[in-house]
């Protein structure tokens, strides 16, 4: 699977080349394993895409402010008086959106096992299995119960063109890259953000396996990553807990709801 994506990528990268018109702001490696799904002890190989850290971008003074709270809110503290834990904030200048969020869902998520209470995290589509020693509904530490796994927040800063251009002539882009466009982000494998502040990483689970194609079910086109906090991985790095996110259309947001009814 990853020597195939690979190769289109690179297929796909000497067409547009050749035409003038692709120009990622990261090199070719970085690009191939990120869009792969190549993992180092554990962690997506995405950092390239980044255009800072989460402090930096905190820093900047660009981005508004959470609330106290939001980011040490807890899955059994959450309810519909509190909006579920979710927080996300926003504001416009005369080009671009700023927002910080902290990637909780505004309504409640059941906890989940991608494939079963009892079994692990790989699914037989994927090449290699990069967590051969976790069993969902195990404790394996934060944003993990005896029924499955929760999300736990992580702050997230994003800046989005207030209006795009799908006619530039270097697009069709690389859909990691912020920087062609002018954008910001503090978070990878993220290719956008929706109007409940929930970061959206594509149609593929971490770069490699179709999400349909893995038979992952996922309410409102969303679940949670891996907890992999206990597991014993080689410094700098630490594991993370699990982190909300979209493959697919968040299909019980406002939007997609006032739809299916003729609003």
């Amino acid at each position: 699977m990853i020597l195939k994506v690979s190769n289109f990528l690179l297929v796909v990268q000497a067409f547009l080349t050749a035409n003038g018109s692709f120009n990622p702001s990261v090199l070719e490696d970085e690009m191939v394993k990120c869009h792969t799904g190549v993992r180092v002890n554990l962690r997506r190989q995405c950092d390239a895409y980044r255009t800072g850290t989460s402090e930096e971008l905190e820093t900047s003074g660009e981005y508004p402010e959470l609330e106290d709270g939001c980011n040490t809110i807890t899955w059994r503290e959450a309810n519909q008086d509190n909006n579920w834990g979710n927080c996300m904030e926003m504001t416009v200048d005369e080009e671009f959106r700023y927002i910080t969020t902290n990637n909780v869902p505004d309504y409640y998520m059941n906890p989940y096992c991608p494939i079963g209470l009892g079994y692990g995290y790989c699914v037989p589509q994927e090449v290699t299995c990069f967590f051969p020693d976790l069993t969902c509904g195990e404790d394996n530490g934060e944003g993990t119960t005896e029924y499955g796994d929760i999300w736990v927040p992580q702050l997230a800063h994003f800046k989005i063109p207030l209006v795009g251009n799908p006619t530039r002539a270097d697009r069709p882009g690389d859909m990691y890259d912020a920087v062609l466009v002018g954008a910001e982000k503090d978070m990878g494998p993220a290719q956008g953000v929706a109007i409940n502040g929930i970061n959206i990483q594509g149609p593929n689970d971490a770069g490699d396996v179709s999400i349909d194609e893995g038979g992952f079910q996922l309410a409102c086109g969303g679940h949670v990553t891996p907890p992999t906090t206990n597991l014993d991985i080689p410094g700098p790095f630490s594991g993370s807990p699990p982190l909300y996110h979209y493959h697919k259309s968040p299909d019980c947001l406002a939007p997609f709801k006032n739809a299916s009814i003729g609003y």
